[in-house]
């Protein structure tokens, strides 16, 4: 019922953004800025999306080395792709972290091991992001009127730092699990021991934890990278520097929990950080919507994936289950 609550609000809250931001909109314009499109461009920034895809299923084996048996790459990709196909069709229900977390600890069992591996997957992604958006900033300050570009990089950076010493920090995990058990948690107390010992196994790897972060910071290029490759393919005169700060923030802001899959908070995101650099309305719309539009795309060979996966039968309720207990 709750599940089923929250996804009415999310779905109402998009219908809602995407309304509002649709009604300023020159619907003559927008189509002519679709339709002068170079499509080659656009097909080129839809394959730099499937390089980053690679690369993020290299570093989430590499991440599964010292914990758990690896998966081979073949039912890595397919996992991963599936993971995508979940994050679009059941935003409010199983991530697509679940679903991998899911299918690669399943052979062995080993969820907790799972969960720290896909859980650093995500962390060394977030990491690479906030170090370019932190150099670029440095580097090359923007300045947005109403919108404190600076405050949202640097405070963000600054609270992921203040979090993963947490994560990592030994003292903090024995002065939480003590007071669990004080408080009668014993069983949530074992819980975060099973993962508190996964990630001090992660903090033992340094050189593995450096190559993954090397492929956060390239595969969060890539990102940026194909962004500014359909901006160009849309005719639009952007310098790429104001990617390099946008696109973190837009991330940022997308992940807000209030819309089905950050949809229409990034429209307006775009619409906000682009139109304060020449864009017009019409221009950054079309901009946002294609960038969603390559996500959606991106995640059909995973639904794909799903129907034929072996055993796929019950996962859901399995899997829904486990997002649960993990929550």
């Amino acid at each position: 019922m709750k599940s089923l609550f929250v996804t009415i609000a999310k779905t109402a809250v998009t219908v809602l953004l995407l309304y509002f931001l649709f009604r300023r909109v020159d619907f003559e314009q927008f189509w002519r800025t679709l339709r002068n499109a170079r499509f080659a461009l656009l097909a080129l920034g839809f394959a730099l999306l499937w390089v980053g895809h690679y690369l993020c299923v290299v570093r989430w084996r590499m991440l599964m080395r010292p914990l758990m048996p690896v998966l081979s790459f073949g039912q890595a990709l397919s996992v991963y792709c599936i993971g995508l196909f979940f994050n679009l069709a059941f935003p409010t229900v199983i991530g697509g972290d679940v679903v991998k977390m899911y299918y690669a600890g399943r052979p062995s069992k080993l969820y907790a091991e799972s969960f720290a591996s896909t859980f650093l997957d995500r962390d060394a992604g977030m990491l690479g992001m906030m170090i370019i958006a932190c150099a670029v900033a440095l580097l090359h300050p923007v300045t947005i009127p109403r919108i404190p570009i600076a405050l949202i990089i640097w405070g963000t950076s600054a609270l992921f730092v203040l979090a993963n010493l947490a994560i990592f920090t030994p003292a903090v995990h024995d002065l939480t699990t003590a007071a669990l058990r004080r408080l009668g948690l014993t069983r949530l107390a074992s819980k975060i021991d099973a993962l508190s010992r996964a990630f001090q196994t992660m903090r033992r790897q340094g050189a593995l934890l450096a190559g993954s972060l090397v492929i956060s910071v390239v595969n969060q290029v890539i990102v940026i990278a194909l962004t500014w490759v359909m901006a160009e393919g849309l005719r639009l005169d952007v310098g790429i520097v104001y990617f390099l700060i946008f696109i973190p923030v837009i991330t940022l802001v997308s992940m807000i929990p209030v819309s089905l899959n950050g949809m229409g908070l990034r429209e307006y995101a775009y619409v906000s950080l682009f139109t304060a650099v020449g864009l017009s309305t019409e221009s950054a719309i079309a901009l946002g919507l294609l960038a969603s539009a390559v996500v959606i795309l991106s995640a059909v060979p995973g639904g794909i994936l799903y129907v034929f996966f072996k055993h796929h039968h019950g996962d859901v309720r399995e899997m829904a289950a486990l997002e649960a207990n993990v929550s």
